[in-house]
């Protein structure tokens, strides 16, 4: 066997003289004429130093049981970024960069791409040349390609992406933006990488540059030295209310308003950014789950912008495609067999956020599930035998029915399904698809919850009738109650007697039964209360009951030993008993030393995600200061909605978004009375489907809303409203006493409401906040306001506060009102902001 590398066992340098660290390698290839490559290995959670900078990581097999990361270094790049050169490319390079880029997947467009960059100038009146090419070359060898897209849109590219957060925009021209069009690099100089764009910064002008993936196109190697970019939320202007601004831009002989989210992964990097290497944490974290709280969690990793994890997995069910879409969204309406989703969706993301967000080019993917955990070896088990190790484990997944796992006779048959996830999802409609008659067949749907009532819809839509069809609900016990108002559960029941489903309550299911073939022939029911049995004919079973954790997921964490006292035991900084075992979601609960009432089912997986990844940060960031030595934290606090949606047979389409306080709960399935709040409802009466709450605490803040009805509501722009005062919603509940508001999905709907959906609406509340309690004059005017008898009483309208004010006050809130508005009119051009000359004419009391 022929040897062609030799390995640096042991390296040590003086922090004085650590830049000239790679100065050592020369010497290493003198001593070693013979050999083309340096190996070097290194523990996945130490730091990397110096030396390492100047090596190329080596990506490990998926097979691979090697403790250590492996880097490499060839012999050609010892001059390193001295040996290279950048240049514009011309057409005479097109031989070397068609061999440079010819094994390559994205041969045909980089080439492409590569012509029209230096092909002949366009002919007079074509639209001008955008593309641009470099090359790098090495003793005038082409060793590098990059191709750079002028035709930059930076105004769409800042409404669709938060790119105010790390670019500030006044100090880059508007012709100092590009696209990185393609980008590559010959392996040996892959460490070079970040001297060439510099280079290509340098020589073309440009301070800013944009890399959008594209779909189904390999991670490029350079992605690592770029910056995510986040997905902004988009106001969802209703039909009538898109349909009323263009009217209005038609009218000013503007263009129609399209309200597009972004459709891509975007990220950035600028000539700032180039001089501030990435700090690289090559520690293995492992994520079990796809739940909102598990992406949130990644999201929160990737986005930061000095940091590059290496090593980051996901362990679920079909990863990719929840990635791409979310649980309860619907894949493809055109196809027949996707049509309606089977599970209930929440409201942590979208399609169109995931996939802006890419979260696949950043982490890898094992499409398996946990079956036991090693915490001394620090393994976790897959099911077909091999093992996945970790340095740090995060434990999220989705609860789900586990109605079949006690009866023996469902493994043997075929015909009955428990929809746990969306590999049971799957299984169900390829059976339904090819084995089942679904013109005679009898359906059963076992399960009181949403995905119950989802489900039901999801086989109607799929052709099965619903008079074949029967709802099986267990007992209110087992089950809490779905539904968020009684009006909602009689209207929603009147609905499935319209449409002819069949319905039998309190009774559960503890035996099943086949023909000669093997296939379901009846389900042996039980009911709760008298204990009685009976037998009802059944070809399919799907049920869809009480949540619960996977058993085999139980197994794991009680055999490791994990604290499990009905849900996951974790702290305030939602570690378990093991320090490298994280969880967060709807299977963890805090320790009860914290004597916390709060129930994480109440909460927003998405938000729960995010703080996770806020406590697990200071561990795995050098330059964040470590929590180890600080004393306990209090159990964090949640102010984002948990938001349920579901589309119910009919189809009627229902939303609940609930603040997460606790008891709050409670309150909006009670009815409402004096000492929490009050509700305001519109409700077409018990003939019709539509019906619509607004819950209100003591003070006038929005708790809660329910709708119910036979069009889609903008849940996204809702979830914005919990947590405002009403007097925000242009007084909503004095207009609904005066009878002035008859319909609040329409009152919802109409213009004044899109600055308060706005996404950066929260952010100038806080500033805003931040700014009037460091003004003394402003506390001392509130503490005046809460003196007063007739406020304490309620006797004051909320629009009244604002006028007992000073004047200054008022108008500091007006202007900074103005210049939310004016900042945005990229989505809230429907208001009119007086320019500076009109603003000083008119009186700041009438200013609106």
């Amino acid at each position: 066997m022929l040897l062609n590398a030799f390995c640096v066992s042991v390296f040590c340098m003086d922090d004085s003289f650590e830049s000239r660290s790679a100065d050592f390698l020369t010497a290493a290839f003198a001593a070693f004429p013979d050999r083309q490559y340096c190996v070097l290995t290194l523990p996945h959670t130490t730091a990397e130093f110096s030396l390492v900078n100047a090596f190329t990581q080596a990506e490990a097999l998926p097979s691979s049981s090697f403790g250590h990361m492996l880097y490499l270094f060839h012999r050609d790049a010892l001059g390193g970024a001295r040996s290279l050169a950048v240049r514009p490319a011309n057409v005479i390079d097109s031989k070397a960069v068609s061999d440079l880029v010819s094994e390559l997947s994205e041969y045909e467009s980089i080439k492409r791409s590569f012509d029209e960059a230096t092909g002949p100038p366009p002919p007079a009146g074509a639209p001008p040349r955008t593309k641009v090419a470099y090359v790098a070359e090495c003793v005038g060898q082409p060793v590098g390609l990059v191709v750079l897209d002028e035709a930059c849109n930076v105004t769409e590219l800042q409404a669709q992406y938060a790119l105010e957060d790390f670019v500030l925009f006044s100090e880059h021209s508007a012709d100092a933006h590009a696209y990185l069009d393609a980008f590559v690099v010959n392996p040996i100089f892959a460490r070079n990488s970040r001297w060439v764009l510099k280079e290509v910064f340098r020589q073309h002008k440009r301070s800013c540059l944009y890399l959008k993936l594209k779909d189904k196109q390999p991670v490029p190697t350079v992605l690592s030295e770029f910056v995510q970019c986040k997905p902004r939320r988009l106001v969802e202007p209703s039909p009538a209310l898109l349909s009323e601004l263009n009217e209005q831009r038609e009218q000013l002989g503007l263009p129609p308003r399209h309200s597009e989210p972004a459709d891509r992964p975007c990220y950035f990097l600028t000539r700032k950014l180039l001089s501030e290497p990435k700090i690289v944490n090559n520690s293995r974290i492992v994520v079990f789950g796809a739940s909102d709280a598990a992406l949130a969690f990644l999201e929160g990793l990737i986005s930061v912008p000095y940091l590059h994890f290496s090593s980051i997995v996901l362990v679920a069910p079909r990863a990719g495609d929840r990635l791409s879409v979310p649980r309860g969204h619907a894949v493809n309406l055109e196809d027949r067999r996707m049509p309606t989703p089977f599970f209930a969706r929440s409201g942590g993301y979208t399609k169109a956020e995931l996939k802006a967000l890419g979260l696949g080019a950043r982490v890898k993917l094992v499409d398996s599930r946990m079956v036991d955990i090693d915490r001394q070896a620090k393994v976790i088990m897959l099911p077909e035998g091999s093992v996945l190790p970790y340095d740090y484990l995060v434990i999220a997944p989705e609860f789900g029915d586990q109605t079949l796992y006690g009866i023996k006779e469902a493994a043997r048959l075929r015909g009955a399904f428990s929809l746990f996830d969306e590999n049971a999802d799957r299984a169900l409609q390829d059976y339904m698809f090819s084995t089942f008659d679904q013109s005679s067949g009898r359906v059963m749907v076992f399960g009181g919850s949403l995905d119950a009532y989802s489900t039901i819809q999801a086989m109607i839509s799929r052709g099965i009738p619903p008079a074949n069809i029967e709802l099986v609900s267990p007992p209110p016990s087992v089950e809490e109650d779905i539904f968020a108002h009684p009006r909602v559960r009689a209207k929603v029941e009147a609905q499935l007697a319209a449409l002819g489903v069949t319905c039998a309550e309190k009774m559960r299911v503890v035996g099943l039964e086949a023909d000669d073939s093997g296939v379901l022939s009846s389900v042996l029911l039980e009911a709760t209360e008298s204990a009685t049995r009976v037998s009802r004919m059944c070809q399919l079973l799907v049920c869809v009951g009480p949540k619960e954790v996977e058993r085999s997921t139980f197994d794991a964490l009680n055999g490791a030993s994990i604290v499990y006292d009905g849900r996951l035991v974790v702290d305030s900084k939602f570690c378990t008993n093991d320090k490298a075992v994280y969880a967060a979601g709807v299977i963890t609960k805090f320790s009860r030393r914290y004597r916390s009432k709060l129930q994480m089912a109440t909460v927003s997986g998405r938000e729960c995600g995010a703080k996770l990844a806020q406590a697990v940060l200071p561990i795995l960031d050098p330059l964040s200061a470590s929590s180890s030595l600080e004393a306990e934290a209090p159990v964090p606090t949640f102010d984002k909605p948990k938001v349920a949606t579901a589309v119910l047979p009919g189809p009627l389409h229902y939303v609940s978004i609930v603040h997460p306080t606790p008891g709050c709960e409670t309150y909006i399935k009670a009815k409402a009375h004096a000492s929490f709040g009050r509700e305001l409802v519109t409700d077409d009466g018990e003939d019709t489907y539509t019906f619509c709450s607004v819950r209100l605490d003591k003070n006038g803040v929005i708790r809660a809303l329910t709708y119910l009805g036979t069009s889609p509501i903008e849940d996204g722009n809702w979830a914005s409203l919990i947590g405002l005062p009403e007097s925000a919603l242009n007084n909503l509940a004095p207009r609904f006493d005066e009878g002035i508001v008859t319909d609040l999905p329409a009152f919802l709907r109409q213009n004044w409401a899109v600055a308060l959906y706005h996404d950066r609406f929260s952010e100038f509340q806080s500033v805003l906040r931040a700014e009037l309690e460091g003004d003394d004059k402003f506390k001392e005017a509130m503490e005046a306001l809460r003196e007063r008898a007739e406020y304490d009483a309620g006797k004051l309208a909320p629009g009244d506060l604002m006028n007992l004010l000073p004047e200054e006050k008022r108008n500091l809130v007006r202007t900074r009102v103005l210049d939310y508005v004016a900042s945005n009119q990229n989505q809230l051009d429907m208001y009119l902001v007086p320019s500076s000359a009109i603003m000083s004419k008119m009186e700041a009391s009438k200013i609106r």
